[in-house]
């Protein structure tokens, strides 16, 4: 008889313990489910992905094309931001921009129609750019461009463009299509 209580108290202990296991999990299971949501750039940093990089509108990106450097600003003309104004500066011999009257520069304007507009720089490089917000657009990776890398950190200012001045990196396509 006593052997018959130690198992009848086994299994209530059991059934006990699962009970408060599956009521954890369901706690746990009432909470909504996420979506994973892609990275969005934001005025510190860029937004890469296999096939494009978002850059936020009034800043520097800084673009490297073979062995030219060039720092590329994009400010949005529509309230959708899907027409852009963008202007563009080739660094100096020493890879600055300290003296931007001083610099080759261009620029021009990018309408996004029906889907992606162009954007025309130095090398000669076009990109396909598309608006992302009123705040950001995507600027496509360009197939065959040679070696082709945008600096992960916008700036503000373009005397302080500078990949050498704080902890960013160099991203290429290849890196993000691993």
């Amino acid at each position: 008889m006593l052997r018959v209580m130690r198992g009848t108290r086994r299994i209530v202990t059991a059934r006990l313990v699962l009970a408060a296991v599956l009521a954890a999990a369901g706690a746990a299971c009432d909470r909504a489910a996420t979506t994973p949501r892609p990275a969005l750039p934001t005025a510190d940093t860029l937004a890469a992905t296999p096939n494009a990089v978002g850059i936020p509108y009034g800043r520097y990106l800084l673009i490297r094309r073979d062995e030219r450097l060039i720092a590329l600003h994009l400010t949005a003309l529509t309230p959708l931001g899907d027409r852009v104004a963008y202007r563009w500066h080739l660094a100096d011999g020493d890879g600055r921009f300290s003296r931007p009257e001083a610099l080759d520069h261009g620029g021009g304007e990018a309408v996004e129609q029906p889907y992606t507009g162009r954007i025309t720089l130095p090398g000669p490089l076009t990109l396909d750019w598309s608006r992302g917000s009123q705040e950001f657009g995507w600027l496509y990776w360009p197939e065959g461009s040679g070696d082709y890398a945008v600096y992960s950190r916008p700036f503000t200012e373009l005397a302080d463009a500078d990949p050498g001045r704080d902890g960013g990196r160099w991203l290429t396509k290849e890196m993000l299509r691993r």
